[in-house]
């Protein structure tokens, strides 16, 4: 049934039939967490780039095993840890980048959204569910992420909230909040980088907003009113942009900004994050 709603020459019951059959450029894999090895581990051994949604593993070290066996067989996986490639994202970088903006010295991240009755039974399953998205931005934002202290809030029956700071390897202060009290009606992100005298911040993945030390506010956003695919929704928050840099991975016309070494550091650092808060989840759940 879904073959034939989208069209699709062929379809497969098993990863084994698929790879078996033949004929294959790419695969997309988006799977629950603990799913991920094995499927992984089939494609690379046959030699088939991958596109796998983040977090690509349910453990850093397991995704680590993954990009031992990418490397050993020369074969691309990239994670689909979209928002690098949101179009505003990339301009905040460039931005972040150029020889006028300076180090990094202080950043902010703030991800925020409505009631998800899963996350509030799980706060490791949301952390690197959720928040995982702003961890890995930062890491491709400002630099690898360290020293880091948090605070929990559980609000019973409603949701969580997370608040944490922390220092990059090129000594920028950082500070994010995340939470899960929020509504899904307004506003969900918003970062802000500062770096010696000018700033640039994201404000709801689609605003670019870069205020250079000495002179006006530049400010990027989609033309909503033409609806083009570069306007899109599916665009505008990098799930378009993120297979499009795969498919030019595989074609051998980029290198890749994502890659499983890339994701296992981004899940190292928040399951650093999961430790922090493990005594207060479980102090704040016994009450």
């Amino acid at each position: 049934m879904t073959a034939g709603r989208w069209g699709a020459d062929a379809h497969h019951t098993s990863v084994e039939d698929m790879l078996a059959a033949g004929g294959l450029d790419g695969v997309v894999v988006a799977v629950p967490p603990a799913a991920y090895r094995p499927i992984l581990a089939s494609c690379i051994e046959a030699r088939i780039p991958v596109f796998c949604e983040k977090p690509g593993g349910q453990s850093a070290s397991e995704i680590r095993e993954c990009a031992a066996l990418a490397a050993e067989a020369q074969t691309e996986v990239v994670v689909g840890y979209m928002k690098r490639f949101a179009p505003a994202y990339q301009r905040a970088r460039e931005v972040i980048g150029s020889a006028g903006f300076g180090s990094p010295s202080l950043a902010h991240f703030t991800f925020a959204m409505g009631r998800v009755d899963e996350y509030l039974a799980d706060l490791r399953h949301y952390l690197i569910d959720n928040p995982v998205h702003m961890i890995d931005l930062a890491r491709y934002l400002v630099g690898e992420i360290d020293e880091i202290s948090a605070v929990l809030n559980v609000v019973p029956t409603v949701g969580l909230s997370v608040s944490l700071v922390a220092r990059t390897d090129g000594g920028a202060t950082c500070s994010f909040d995340f939470c899960t009290t929020a509504s899904f009606a307004h506003r969900g992100e918003f970062v802000e980088v500062y770096g010696r005298g000018d700033s640039v911040q994201v404000d709801n993945v689609d605003t670019c907003t870069y205020r250079p030390a000495d002179g006006p506010a530049e400010v990027w956003r989609p033309n909503y009113t033409l609806p083009t695919p570069s306007n899109s929704g599916w665009t505008v928050m990098g799930f378009v942009p993120a297979l499009q840099h795969f498919r030019d991975v595989v074609a051998g016309l980029t290198d890749n900004r994502s890659d499983l070494e890339s994701a296992a550091r981004t899940l190292e650092t928040t399951e650093l994050l999961w430790h922090r808060l493990e005594s207060s989840w479980s102090a704040l759940r016994d009450e």
